[in-house]
């Protein structure tokens, strides 16, 4: 087991606003305040949502789940500023490490579909409405 000891920093409530790209904003604010450590706690709606069930260099393309309905969740995550590209990104090529934003996610199984419940990594989406905590680590 590794451990590191960190201090609380900054504390930001993030309200985002309909039609929104999630990922697109949340990193531009992270380069913004230059948030390089924190934790993120996010719920709400997305009208579309793109993620990953499962480890796709075990299962490939079959990992990917698109929604282009309406689906509610609640997510718990980190931001880091990684030197390479985390694997879950697919093909991506950095020149220097960039912001991170890493979510997990249960999701709704869409409209009057609230009891089934589909989890993963959230890799995309278009807000319909909702919220996230950042606390930051120093």
């Amino acid at each position: 087991m590794n451990v590191k000891e960190r201090k609380l920093g900054r504390i930001f409530q993030i309200e985002f606003h309909e039609d929104e790209n999630l990922f697109e904003k949340f990193n531009a604010f992270v380069k913004e305040k230059n948030i390089r450590n924190a934790s993120i706690t996010i719920f709400g709606a997305l009208k579309e949502t793109d993620m990953r069930s499962g480890f796709m260099a075990i299962i490939g393309d079959s990992a990917k789940l698109c929604f282009n309905d309406p689906r509610e969740f609640v997510g718990v995550g980190n931001i880091s500023w990684p030197e390479r590209p985390p694997a879950v990104m697919g093909d991506v090529t950095w020149k220097e490490p960039e912001p991170y934003v890493h979510i997990h996610l249960a999701v709704s199984g869409g409209p009057y579909r609230a009891q089934e419940v589909n989890v993963g990594h959230l890799s995309g989406g278009k807000v319909k409405g909702l919220f996230a905590e950042v606390i930051e680590f120093v």
